[in-house]
């Protein structure tokens, strides 16, 4: 090899080292550059109030008017029955023979089959029971049926605004309202249907923002079979006035969901709440046992429908708890201290809990509304800043 050459190719090596090295440089840079850009896109839509969206396309809220977590955690009591029963023979009371059991955890199963050996061990969880050291409370002072439902559907208690049951629209936008808005959505595919009258008030702020149907209303649907379920709600009555049998909610309820595929339903049932007013604890655990079934039937339908299966978060609670004695259970007030205390459970395929919560954080019931927005990739305080944070324990 020559000198000359030698040289040469020394130089050319070192060129294309310097070349490749600039190369590697400019690579680095553009990388270091990209990552920057989606990190400030990142920040700058999550302090837009962006939230990242999972699997969850429809919600479904369902609530269950005064059913106290005793019940849901522990079945029949005991104590209560023997309370408002006449016969001194409980054991040979229908109650007895259908629900009792040795084991609170065995006697929550016989009330509730589906929602425990079904629901809880395979698909959701559910908080509330202080004997796990799972505590959900209102924030809500007065402790009664449409504070309690307006601090769920609005995530803000106002005791200030809301003071009595009296039929009147919510003071404050709710967060169907804020769905149908968001999520540009026709009326009915926003749907509400409760079995209290007053729901389709508290369900609002404006008339007709949202589709409601409550209390002894008429539900137009082409069914034949739904049509005549119409009529018969007017003739089948209950002993209250203000309040249908649940059967005929949940009924118009799935009727509408087959029909009209909403992509957010509301299912508000109420029979626990009035027959615990009326100290019948037998007719309590029966409508409990049937809500059971009411679950069942609604999940088997989801599950075989496209645009629900695997698609849909279901979330249950109460619009607020009941006394912890047999002199108190059936009543609830803000004189009433357990009257504070509620549960919640939560059905998703975002969310990895199953069975109950143990040992964990407070949940707070204000927080059910920013909880279902952030399901569906939706941010709450765009529509009420004071509202309560979405439940960080579902989430993580």
């Amino acid at each position: 090899m020559s000198v000359e050459w030698g040289c040469n190719y020394n130089l050319n090596a070192r060129d294309a080292f310097v070349k490749n090295k600039f190369r590697m440089s400019l690579n680095v840079r553009l990388k270091l550059f990209k990552r920057f850009i989606y990190l400030s896109a990142f920040l700058f839509h999550f302090g837009n109030g962006v939230v990242e969206a999972g699997k969850t396309e429809n919600l479904i809220l369902i609530t269950l008017d005064g059913l106290r977590y005793q019940e849901l955690f522990g079945g029949l009591d005991l104590g209560v029955l023997k309370s408002t029963t006449k016969d001194k023979n409980i054991e040979g009371t229908k109650s007895y023979k259908q629900f009792w059991a040795n084991d609170p955890e065995l006697r929550r199963e016989k009330l509730m089959p589906f929602f425990w050996r079904e629901w809880m061990k395979n698909y959701g969880s559910v908080a509330g029971n202080p004997n796990k050291g799972s505590s959900v409370r209102l924030s809500n002072r007065l402790h009664f049926s449409y504070p309690g439902y307006s601090e769920i559907l609005t995530g803000q208690a106002r005791d200030d605004l809301i003071k009595s049951n009296k039929k009147v629209l919510n003071p404050n936008p709710t967060v169907l309202e804020f769905f149908r808005d968001k999520l540009n959505l026709k009326q009915n595919e926003v749907a509400a249907f409760a079995s209290w009258d007053v729901i389709g008030f508290a369900a609002q702020h404006k008339s007709e923002a949202v589709f409601t149907n409550s209390g002894y209303e008429a539900y137009v649907h082409p069914d034949p079979v739904i049509q005549r379920l119409s009529q018969l709600q007017f003739e089948m009555l209950t002993p209250w006035d203000t309040v249908r049998h649940d059967e005929v909610t949940f009924k118009f309820a799935m009727a509408h969901l087959k029909s009209y595929r909403p992509r957010v339903l509301y299912l508000s049932l109420g029979e626990t709440d009035d027959w615990a007013h009326d100290k019948r604890y037998d007719r309590v655990l029966s409508a409990i046992s049937r809500f059971d079934a009411y679950f069942n039937e609604l999940w088997s339908w989801l599950q075989l429908d496209a645009q629900y299966a695997n698609k849909t978060t279901i979330l249950i609670t109460t619009d607020h708890g009941r006394g912890n004695l047999s002199l108190n259970w059936h009543s609830h007030s803000a004189q009433i201290k357990d009257s504070k205390n509620t549960w919640l459970a939560v059905i998703s395929p975002d969310s990895p809990l199953r069975g109950e919560w143990a040992d964990t954080d407070p949940v707070v019931m204000d927080q059910i509304a920013a909880t279902l927005c952030k399901f569906i990739g939706l941010d709450y305080s765009e529509q009420n800043p004071k509202a309560g944070k979405p439940i960080a324990q579902l989430f993580e």
